[in-house]
């Protein structure tokens, strides 16, 4: 697995002018993925910082469903810049390998049995594709869709169609609970900003807490054999003396959170607050996700389920 740690890390200068250039903006798709963007050249480098980052916290385990037989064909949702995906081809080099996103997937180098498709998976699943047709995949690979995804029970079930019986489906979920590290008090509860987030978030159908809920919904869905396992993700590095796989992960939410979520809440909340209120919530941002002395962190759940005989 150590591919996903050989991404290029850029120096500060090269960040902030990168930063510089970027430009933030929507893009309309058939459900909510994107709400926030930068110059793709900015955020294909911090997805595949945080790719690298969240796989070092998790000691280099992608895949925590335990496949027993090794699956023929398997997907990659919500695939980024495919470095998921190309991990995947190499714990399963003779395998099909799919990534879908609904942007445009970086043209890299890869295998004859990997393949990139720009699209819905929801709307793909129920089309005549046969790269989409039920009980046809045995591993479903999914993580960080926490901003995109509307209708969660229903695509936990359009998934569990798309597995063959004995196949699993993984999920690997943030929840929007920034909580002390201390004494384990949820301090984001205090905070207006998310409070108008979350209250937005409910309207379109999105769910701040789907790395807790994901298990409800996979059970709901009928797949047996649900686990989770737990990490914390620290805003700072306080916490790579004691869990030095953190510190990665801890640096990059440090240095990239607050800015994704300024630009996040003023698209979330264009239409249903003014530009006083949003530069208010903003400036609460950098207070709250800028202080990275306060030993805070994010719960981020990796979720398995198995779908069970027919």
């Amino acid at each position: 697995m150590a591919e996903a740690t050989s991404v290029i890390v850029l120096n500060l200068q090269q960040r902030n002018q990168l930063e510089a250039q970027s430009d933030w903006h929507s893009r309309e798709f058939p459900m909510m993925y994107v709400i926030f963007r930068r110059r793709a050249s900015y955020e294909h480098l911090r997805l595949d910082d945080q790719a690298a980052g969240l796989l070092e916290m998790m000691h280099g385990t992608l895949v925590h469903a335990p496949l027993i037989k090794t699956p023929t064909r398997l997907f990659d949702v919500g695939c980024g810049t495919g470095t998921h995906t190309r991990l995947l081809n190499t714990a399963f080099p003779d395998a099909q390998v799919f990534g879908v996103d609904l942007s445009p997937i970086p043209d890299r180098p890869t295998t004859a049995n990997v393949e990139f498709i720009q699209g819905d998976i929801r709307a793909l699943t129920k089309t005549q594709d046969p790269r989409f047709l039920s009980n046809s995949t045995g591993y479903v690979f999914s993580r960080l869709l926490i901003c995109g995804m509307t209708g969660w029970q229903d695509y936990v079930n359009d998934m569990t169609t798309l597995l063959k019986p004995r196949g699993w489906l993984e999920m690997q979920e943030y929840d929007l609970d920034w909580y002390s590290y201390e004494d384990g008090m949820v301090e984001s509860n205090l905070w207006s900003w998310l409070a108008a987030f979350r209250k937005e978030a409910e309207k379109q159908g999105w769910d701040f807490n789907c790395g807790s809920n994901i298990k409800g919904y996979m059970e709901t869905a009928g797949l047996v054999d649900v686990q989770r396992i737990h990490y914390q993700v620290p805003n700072g590095t306080w916490l790579a003396s004691a869990k030095p796989e953190t510190k990665r992960i801890g640096a990059h939410a440090a240095r990239e959170y607050g800015t994704l979520y300024h630009h996040a809440i003023a698209k979330a909340l264009e239409k249903s607050h003014s530009k006083e209120a949003i530069s208010g919530f903003q400036a609460e941002i950098a207070v709250t996700l800028g202080d990275n002395e306060r030993k805070r962190a994010l719960p981020f759940t990796v979720t398995i389920g198995r779908k069970p005989e027919a």
